[in-house]
């Protein structure tokens, strides 16, 4: 028997993988390495794409308690020697300590985390039983995917976020102007006829909010509701009181009987509903960033639509165009204002 050679076997991560596991890290998510391997090979792959050299055995974790696990799974970036069930475990674990957990794994074995985890992810190379058991499938080899799966997660959170904003915004507003007025003008400030008008415009741009342009958070997003209530209920008192001088001035200065004082509260609450989604869509100043041209689209074509209802007086009193282009001007005054108020109000309360 004569000693031939030596033959090295070699399974490197993909050439990618360092950049994605970077990325992952600046949107504000932490990586955590859980193989079966043995150690050497862990810690050796974990150094090159990035995750770090804190690499532990599973079997440390056995003989720990509920508070040991714990802090050794925050003290290290990801365990060697791991049993299908270890990481079920680790899963569960982070997650009854309030994380939201991403797992992402290829055989069968991976399948019970997959199913914990809040977000599952299997790869294109998956067995069918890891795909079942995900909620997401990648369709194409390696993992850089996943980063437009939090982007586009966080995407629609702001989406969502946008429409609680713009919706409680909405009734107070609705609730405070609606009240002060009665108890002012001993009768209601718009007509019922005026009132279903306003629920068309509210309705139609409303809808587009689903497909508005909006910028990612950097960090994991969270529902802070009292916080959200907060803000947005100040924004809902600032636009009343903005439809309250709108008809204060219809009263005192234009001297508009009572059925076209209706029609000037309505096309001040539908131009508000068009200015206030330009505000609130954006948590900077609403210059920051391009509304989507159907949102845009939508807003212009109601405003557009209402001045011509306003004017020339079909379904309700006329005004003359002169009062509408100050009610106009007034509007677009008060949400230049009003923008400025909403980012300390967003940065006060973290929305």
């Amino acid at each position: 028997c004569r000693f031939a050679g030596l033959l090295a076997l070699s399974d490197p991560p993909r050439d990618d993988s360092a950049e994605m596991i970077g990325r992952i890290k600046e949107l504000g998510i932490r990586p955590l390495m859980l193989t079966g391997d043995n150690i050497a090979i862990a810690r050796e792959i974990s150094g090159r794409v990035g995750i770090g050299p804190r690499i532990r055995s599973a079997k440390e974790l056995h003989s720990l308690d509920r508070a040991g696990k714990i802090k050794l799974i925050d003290s290290c970036d990801g365990f060697a020697e791991v049993y299908p069930e270890d990481k079920f475990k680790i899963v569960r674990l982070l997650q009854e300590e309030g994380h939201m957990t991403g797992m992402t794994g290829d055989g069968v074995n991976d399948s019970p985390a997959l199913k914990q985890a809040e977000l599952g992810t299997a790869v294109s190379a998956a067995t069918d039983v890891a795909k079942a058991s995900a909620s997401v499938v990648l369709t194409k080899p390696g993992l850089s995917e996943i980063i437009d799966t939090v982007m586009v997660s966080r995407q629609t959170y702001q989406r969502m976020l946008t429409w609680v904003i713009n919706k409680i915004t909405k009734v107070v507003e609705v609730v405070f102007l609606f009240t002060a007025g009665y108890f002012w003008m001993q009768n209601m400030l718009i007509s019922l006829l005026g009132m279903s008008l306003l629920v068309f415009a509210n309705d139609f741009v409303t809808m587009a909010i689903a497909s508005d342009n909006v910028r990612a958070a950097s960090v994991p997003d969270t529902w802070k509701m009292k916080n959200i209530v907060l803000a947005s209920s100040c924004l809902g008192v600032l636009f009343a009181l903005e439809d309250l001088l709108v008809a204060y001035i219809g009263v005192y200065k234009f001297n508009l009987p009572y059925e076209a004082l209706c029609t000037l509260v309505m096309l001040s609450l539908v131009f508000n509903t068009q200015f206030r989604i330009l505000t609130v869509r954006e948590r900077r100043h609403f210059w920051s960033s391009k509304p989507s041209a159907q949102l845009l689209g939508i807003s212009l074509a109601a405003i557009a639509a209402f001045v011509f209802i306003g004017g020339t007086g079909v379904l309700v009193p006329a005004l003359s165009w002169r009062q509408i282009g100050a009610l106009l001007c007034v509007g677009v005054c008060f949400m230049v204002l009003v923008d400025f108020i909403k980012c300390r109000l967003f940065s006060t309360f973290h929305v």
